[in-house]
Formats: C-alpha cells, sequence, structure tokens
C-alpha cells in the first residue's frame, strides 16, 4: 500500500474534524432560553415522581458485572470452537478446559452467594 492510499481516509477525518468543531463553536454562540420547565428532568417524557438522584443496591452492579463475564466468555465458545475443529483431540481438550473453568467459577460464585437476590 502506498501513501496515497489513505488520502481519503486523511480527507474524510479533516472534513469530519471540520465539521465537529464547527458545530460545537456554533453552540457556544447559540441563544440560551433556560426556564425552570426546560430545566425540569424527565425520562421518556414522563415526570419522576421520585428524587432523581437515588442510590442503587450493589447487588444490580453485581448481576450486571457477571452478566458481562459469563456472556462474554461464552461468545468465545463458538469462535473457539470454530477455529479449533480441525485441531482434532488437542482442540477438544482445550474447548474441554475452557468450559470446566467456566462452570468452575459459576459454582464458586454460587456456593459465595453471588447469585442470590437480597
Amino acid at each position: 500500500m502506498e501513501l496515497n492510499d489513505y488520502l481519503p481516509v486523511l480527507i474524510f477525518l479533516i472534513a469530519g474534524g471540520v465539521i465537529a468543531g464547527a458545530m460545537t463553536l456554533l453552540g457556544l454562540f447559540g441563544p440560551r432560553s433556560p426556564s425552570a420547565v426546560k430545566e425540569t428532568p424527565y425520562e421518556s417524557g414522563i415526570l419522576s415522581a421520585t428524587p432523581v438522584r437515588q442510590r442503587f443496591s450493589i447487588d444490580f452492579y453485581l448481576t450486571a458485572m457477571l452478566f458481562i463475564i459469563f456472556d462474554i466468555e461464552l461468545a468465545f465458545l463458538y469462535p473457539l470452537a470454530v477455529v479449533l475443529r480441525d485441531d482434532g483431540l488437542l482442540a477438544l481438550i482445550v474447548l474441554l478446559v475452557f468450559v470446566f473453568t467456566v462452570i468452575e467459577a459459576l459454582a464458586y460464585i454460587w456456593k459465595r452467594g453471588a447469585l442470590e437476590w437480597r
């Protein structure tokens, strides 16, 4: 590849930067008319009935993190099986070690009570 092959990409990046910068600058100099109605927090067009700033239980975050961890691990299972399909018995052993590790991690967090909703 030559440097000329990257010229369209460079032009695209420069144009994007110029447009983003222009929009930011124009937004800074635009008219402002704040009011109580505009400053009211809402979600989906409905005024909130409870305080906007509320504390969430750590269980929400723990559940989300565990879901992401196991989701990512299992998302790698299919590509690993496809890539290692032609390698025979060694690939099967690697795949079984991976699956055993995931099951062992699941058993550990289950035993520690991380899956129980408090």
